[in-house]
């Protein structure tokens, strides 16, 4: 599988939240720097209040912080929060952090005072100032304030990390940048992934248990379509419909590729699904490439919306999967873009009239080579 993309992805998300946290640590500096300064013009307080020193020391706080938090939430805890739901995450996060955070000093504080007192006095009484030294540091008001503040900074970054997986990867940022405020043409490759045999299977395990696969099956595809650069843009019943801007879909023949791992993954969790529901899950799929006109829509609930009849092509060609016994078609359009690559055999099945078009298509099956 082609996880090395989606680890770009997740270095990416680190780098960003790191950038972020050194931004936050720079200007909460910068903030009680000028609130001291004007204390000490105010006559209130005096002395010195060295800049950069302390703001070098913030900004590698940050950068270090960052780092680890970030690696943290994004490749060790993110995967389980997408299982739970958005409060759980947000304050989960902050939660782990402050226990860590409390700890961590404690235990900081506790060794650095105890060694030093250690050449001074006795283990025991070195002990009791040491310990003594943590209350106080404890009790300072800038501790917690501190503690409090990165903790709210913490859970903040959770939830901007489960937004972004709730529009789905990039389209957060194109809401905040506007890409899409004006309707623009793009020519992409569409691919519908359809649930095969849904019908008979809801009938066979019931309407929640089915609710149940469908939520289990989207969550195991989710990785390959990601790796694939992929983006997923709709769920419409037990479809997804995925999306890719032209390059990237034609690069290493992500768009097929993308199925081909679906369907090899869905294969290897084969265990689970009979286990848990009986069944195991395989999906049909329809591929075309043409433009598409983009564009935010809505007032209450805003979307970006593709539209063109691309879509309603693609649609009509996965439709016809089974009319060939077929699990993936794709129209010869498409098809003549991929690069060559010999572990695709080609099955043509020439020119079909698809549903509600006046107009031929030529389609053709890919299988892999064994």
């Amino acid at each position: 599988m082609n996880t090395p993309i989606t680890l770009r992805n997740k270095l990416q998300l680190v780098l960003i939240i790191t950038l972020c946290w050194m931004f936050f640590a720079a200007f909460s500096f910068i903030n009680n720097y000028y609130f001291v300064k004007d204390l000490v013009a105010l006559n209130k307080l005096s002395g010195n209040y060295p800049f950069w020193a302390d703001f070098t020391g913030k900004l590698i706080l940050g950068l270090f912080g960052g780092v680890i938090g970030g690696y943290i939430l994004v490749f060790k805890m993110r995967h389980m929060y997408r299982q739970r739901s958005f409060a759980f995450g947000i304050l989960n996060a902050g939660i782990l952090f402050i226990v860590f955070y409390l700890s961590l000093a404690v235990a900081a504080l506790f060794f650095m005072g105890f060694f030093y007192f250690l050449s001074q006095d006795k283990v025991a009484h070195a002990a009791t100032r040491s310990w003594q030294n943590v209350i106080v540091n404890l009790n300072a008001p800038s501790f917690f304030i501190t503690l409090c503040s990165t903790a709210l900074v913490v859970s903040f970054t959770q939830f901007m990390l489960q937004v972004n997986d709730k529009f789905g990867q990039g389209v957060l940022l194109k809401f905040i940048t506007g890409k899409y405020y004006h309707p623009r043409e793009e020519e992409r490759i569409f691919m519908f992934l359809d649930l095969k045999s849904s019908t008979s299977i809801a009938e066979k395990i019931g309407s929640k248990n089915f609710f149940e696969l469908l939520k289990e099956t989207f969550n195991v595809i989710t990785e390959p379509i990601v790796s694939n650069q992929g983006e997923i843009y709709q769920y419409v019943g037990d479809e997804v419909v995925v999306s890719w801007p032209i390059e990237k879909g034609l690069a290493n023949n992500n768009c097929l590729m993308c199925f081909f791992h679906v369907e090899q993954l869905l294969k290897k969790r084969s265990d689970h699904f009979v286990k848990n529901f009986g069944v195991v899950p395989s999906f049909k799929a329809g591929l075309h490439v043409g433009e598409a006109t983009v564009g935010e829509i809505g007032v209450i609930k805003k979307d970006i919306v593709f539209s063109g009849d691309v879509l309603n092509t693609t649609s009509r060609i996965q439709n016809e999967c089974n009319n060939h016994n077929v699990n993936i078609l794709l129209s010869a359009q498409l098809l003549d873009r991929l690069p060559a690559d010999q572990q695709f055999v080609k099955h043509e099945l020439g020119e079909i009239l698809l549903k509600g078009k006046q107009e031929k298509i030529k389609l053709h099956s890919i299988s892999l080579t064994d």
